[in-house]
């Protein structure tokens, strides 16, 4: 039987050009859905947060009614900068330009225009701020630049979110967030999580936690093997229930999981440009990637626990974290080692085996972005 040749990567420039990098900003991070948090970190009326994405700045707040709404940092009377902290409370509920007053009502309208007159012609319901889309799934609250988005918001979610319908996510609260800066182009850390070929010289407590990972597959189908018949659905080790240093929980299950959900003892909800949520019998984790430049990344990973044991007394913060720190640690170092050396004068692109077929489907939905301007 004839063996299917390999595949070519993108092009190695696509990982560092500040050109190219200009034109994913566009394709993708201004048009693609983007998680910017939780729910719950605008907690009053009034409460913002500024955020960047994609070159732009937006603001995120809640209105006196209780919703969200987002809109771009930016006045419309002649574009002055509205926001200048990056977290904060609007007082009196309504946000002031700076420059000349402009006043608006935190949902984004107009309400008032100092010292315009009726010769001005000036309509306050014409010039409403520049509003973002914006989505709640389950708690987590998601975005999208586009003035008119071109995959609705279920679309985006697709199957991933039927992965984790037993867990109860909206009732999911915060107990430890950690933020990285990884020298490496967003694209290389997202291709990191997508394959498994890495893991047994990269992770070995990893592949002694999730056996199949010594194959280099993530699946026991993708590696042709057959899962241990007393455990179909597991992945980790026999005697693990989680993700933990030594695969052992003293926290209470989430209720409701199914048999084979908990017997799994890891699921993932891919949602990419943005976020990966991994959950387990225990706690839940995501970690969200933002580009900060065409050869830096931000990591945000935040841990969550059932939001009635979040006092509980077997709550270890280092337990929690420390094995998921670990392994983002020791990717954070592949990342950039693979970041400083595809800058190589005479590497013009690399290759793809079977095993990172994720890794293709990744890099071939970057390209049609690329192309097709976002579409």
């Amino acid at each position: 039987m004839a063996t299917a040749p390999y595949r070519e990567t993108l092009p190695a420039s696509w990982f560092y050009d500040p050109e190219h990098y200009r034109r994913e900003e566009q394709a993708i991070w201004q048009r693609d859905w983007i998680c910017v948090g939780r729910a719950e970190d605008w907690p009053q009326s009034g409460d913002f947060q500024r955020l960047r994405i994609g070159g732009q700045q937006i603001v995120v707040t809640r209105a006196e009614d209780g919703a969200l709404h987002a809109w771009h940092n930016t006045c419309r009377h002649r574009g002055s900068l509205l926001c200048e902290a990056d977290s904060g409370r609007f007082e009196q509920g309504r946000v002031v330009c700076p420059y000349h007053a402009w006043v608006y009502a935190l949902s984004g309208e107009l309400l008032r225009a100092p010292r315009s007159t009726q010769g001005d012609g000036l309509r306050l319901e014409d010039f409403p701020l520049y509003r973002v889309a914006l989505a709640s799934w389950r708690g987590f609250v998601f975005v999208n630049l586009a003035e008119a988005p071109a995959t609705s918001f279920e679309a985006f979610l697709g199957g991933e979110a039927e992965r984790v319908a037993a867990w109860p996510l909206e009732d999911l609260r915060r107990v430890h967030r950690a933020r990285q800066r990884l020298a490496c182009n967003w694209k290389i850390f997202w291709e990191n999580y997508l394959e498994c070929y890495h893991c047994p010289a990269v992770h070995p407590e990893l592949v002694r936690l999730v056996p199949v990972y010594r194959t280099g597959f993530m699946e026991y189908a993708d590696a042709g093997l057959e899962p241990d018949p007393a455990r179909p659905s597991a992945m980790l080790r026999s005697g693990a229930v989680t993700w933990s240093t030594d695969g052992g929980t003293e926290l209470p299950w989430f209720a409701g999981l199914g048999t084979a959900d908990a017997e799994r003892g890891m699921t993932f909800a891919t949602l990419p440009p943005t976020m990966f949520l991994v959950a387990h019998v225990d706690y839940a984790r995501t970690v969200r990637v933002m580009p900060l430049g065409a050869e830096e990344t931000e990591l945000t990973v935040d841990w969550y626990v059932h939001r009635d044991v979040v006092d509980h007394p077997a709550l270890d913060i280092e337990r929690l974290t420390a094995f998921a720190r670990q392994v983002v640690s020791e990717d954070a170092r592949v990342c950039e080692l693979n970041q400083s050396g595809i800058r190589c004068g005479r590497h013009r692109g690399g290759v793809l085996l079977e095993v990172e077929d994720y890794v293709y489907a990744f890099e071939q939905w970057v390209r049609r972005r690329v192309e097709h301007g976002g579409r």
